[in-house]
């Protein structure tokens, strides 16, 4: 089963293959990524309208959504869901609960990035990759000075990590981490309240 993925806000546009959905009210046909104006236009259309989810049909899946992310400027970052004791490792930030994550920079591999991320957003050390994790994509109008109002991509690379060490973190709160806990799988219903959409399906996976 072909089936991709990503969130403008909590809403969800799904690239899938013909006949795998088999009722939706939002399904589209129109398949023309070819010009980045038809790919804003269709955005700025579907972000003011009532609709919670589109979804493209098309015998390939993959490159309908590859031709649709190619059409936006591509912001990529990396993440890790950081175990201890079989707890997970959440920040809150901007009112919602989040995973340490950030923007990769020039010249590094997403595990470095990842790693570094966690260190600099929770304050701990010695945590280590354990496996990669499905990648999230979400989508977004450039709030930067330098293409304010642009549609950016962002495709988040997902590691999971072990963590052995005794502290417990430190938010930073430059980024607006307000705090950081440590979950019980049986506590996650907290987080999946006031998540964002696009975290969702990775959080369930440890529930």
């Amino acid at each position: 089963m072909q089936k991709y993925k990503v969130f403008l806000n909590e809403k969800r546009i799904l690239f899938t293959s013909f006949g795998e959905i088999t009722f939706s009210t939002s399904k589209k046909n129109i398949t023309d990524f070819s010009s980045r104006l038809n790919v804003k236009n269709w955005l700025e259309d579907f972000l003011k309208s009532s609709e919670q989810e589109a979804v493209f049909e098309s015998e390939n899946p993959r490159k309908t959504f590859d031709d649709f992310c190619g059409q936006l400027i591509k912001l990529e970052a990396a993440g890790g869901v950081v175990k201890r004791d079989g707890k997970l490792l959440f920040i809150f930030r901007n009112g919602k609960w989040d995973l340490p994550k950030g923007k990769i920079d020039k010249g590094e591999t997403r595990e470095k990035a990842a790693l570094r991320e966690v260190e600099e957003e929770c304050g701990i050390r010695g945590h280590r990759i354990v496996k990669e994790l499905p990648t999230s994509y979400h989508i977004y109008q450039s709030p930067y000075k330098k293409n304010k109002g642009e549609w950016i991509v962002k495709p988040t690379f997902w590691f999971e990590m072990e963590y052995t060490g005794s502290k417990n973190g430190v938010p930073e709160t430059d980024e607006g981490i307000t705090e950081i806990r440590w979950f019980k799988p049986s506590e996650l219903d907290e987080v999946l309240a006031n998540t964002y959409g696009n975290l969702k399906e990775l959080i369930e996976s440890y529930q």
